[in-house]
């Protein structure tokens, strides 16, 4: 069980172990990137580069906020998980990753949602 604690709420969340969790891990784990204000990282990509200070600024910010998201994603899975996102370089990459390898589709969603 992954416990995180900010200022104003504490997350616990069971890592995800294999397809029969996902589906559970997957809501939990957005709703807590949600609260954090961090969803977005895994949506999109990095800004563009461009040569203004003011852009580079907001490039080490969607950094530091992207890798936020990429170790929550990281503690919150369990070590079998963990090897398949290990290279991620960002947030979404690790997502998607998780959502190929565990999301329940065709006949498994049918039967995994009984």
């Amino acid at each position: 069980m992954f416990t995180s604690t900010d200022s104003t709420f504490t997350y616990q969340i069971e890592p995800l172990h294999s397809i029969a969790n996902y589906n559970i891990w997957h809501i939990k784990i957005r709703y807590i990137l949600i609260n954090l204000g961090l969803f977005k990282y895994i949506k999109s990509m990095a800004p563009p580069l461009a040569d203004s200070k003011s852009n580079e600024s907001a490039i080490k910010i969607w950094n530091k906020k992207d890798h936020k998201v990429l170790s929550t994603i990281s503690l919150c899975i369990d070590n079998s998980a963990l090897v398949y996102i290990a290279d991620a370089k960002i947030s979404k990459e690790a997502w998607n990753t998780l959502k190929r390898m565990y999301e329940a589709t065709g006949t498994i969603s049918i039967i995994a949602t009984c």
